[in-house]
């Protein structure tokens, strides 16, 4: 599957450039800024943020591909062991390029005898800008990051709605509205964060239980076994890995609350399966059933941040 065959073409100043190109590009671009930004705030080493960001920004990409090609049974499977470095053919994977992120961050910091906490929080709000380009330049690829058919009239005509036949909501520009907040959140908690790495453990915390949201929404099928969202895994895990974070940097990790927010786990995976089965096989209203999946992915989120918010490290210095 050649993308470059069917990307959408914007030509700026006589200059043809690949529409999706451009906002990954800008994105990529916002992300470098708000990591120099950062090292600044953290005080980091001098020449901390750009050896992070090469690192990071490396690792992201190899690891975004590989999943993709390892994982998608559809185009995955069709790209040949040789093509997997060629960036026109087949996909990348989210998560993936998160997971290598944070990888780059960590080299970083042996190479630069940096804290390791320091560079992955300033990580943590640098993914989140790039996160929000990405996804808005996701309306220049046909038939991507799109949900169900829409069944509710008010969403039919919204500015949402994309499809003229058959309107489904444009996802992707629900998850850029999503992680825009996050970053505004985490803008906000950066300002007072006192211990190093509570930044990267929030970040796991709320963007792992907002997508699962998200990519509930999506219905395209890409990254998917059978009617298993891989993405939404991804989702699950990384909610999961900063529920335990939480619960090992807290103060009572053998509490009532820590053994609440460990066993919240198996109970949303439970109660989101089976969320997911009434929104394709009842005709359940939806809306109600997105708010149940909300509430839901809610607690271990939020016992994970209470624990966090009571929980010891190092000082911020």
């Amino acid at each position: 599957m050649n993308l470059m065959d069917e990307a959408v073409i914007l030509e700026i100043f006589g200059i043809r450039v690949y529409a999706f190109g451009l906002y990954t590009a800008l994105g990529a671009l916002a992300a470098l800024i708000t990591l120099c930004v950062m090292s600044r705030v953290f005080r980091m080493k001098q020449g901390t943020a750009p050896i992070t960001f090469l690192l990071s920004a490396t690792c992201g990409m190899v690891l975004s591909r590989l999943c993709f090609c390892l994982l998608d049974q559809e185009l995955g499977m069709m790209v040949p062991l040789h093509a997997w470095i060629c960036v026109n053919g087949g996909g990348w994977s989210m998560f993936g390029l998160i997971g290598g992120a944070f990888l780059g961050g960590w080299l970083s910091s042996l190479i630069m005898r940096e804290k390791t906490g320091r560079i992955l929080d300033a990580i943590s709000l640098s993914i989140l800008p790039f996160v929000i380009a990405e996804r808005i330049g996701e309306n220049r690829i046909e038939d991507f990051d799109i949900s169900r058919a829409l069944d509710n009239e008010t969403l039919r005509t919204s500015f949402l709605a994309t499809g003229e036949d058959q309107p489904v909501l444009a996802t992707y520009y629900v998850a850029a509205a999503v992680a825009l907040i996050l970053f505004v959140v985490l803008m906000i908690l950066a300002s007072g964060a006192k211990k190093e790495g509570n930044l990267t453990v929030t970040f796991l915390l709320l963007f792992g239980a907002s997508a699962i949201i998200t990519e509930s929404l999506r219905y395209d099928f890409f990254l998917s076994i059978s009617f298993v969202g891989l993405q939404q895994v991804a989702a699950a895990l990384t909610l999961a890995l900063g529920v335990i974070l939480a619960v090992r940097c807290s103060n009572r990790p053998k509490s009532a609350l820590a053994l609440a927010a460990l066993i919240s786990l198996p109970l949303m995976t439970g109660a989101v399966i089976g969320l997911e089965f009434a929104l394709d096989r009842t005709s359940f209203n939806k809306i109600l059933i997105y708010i149940a999946m909300v509430i839901t992915v809610a607690v271990p989120a939020g016992l994970g941040m209470v624990l966090l918010n009571t929980g010891k490290g190092n000082e911020r210095v």
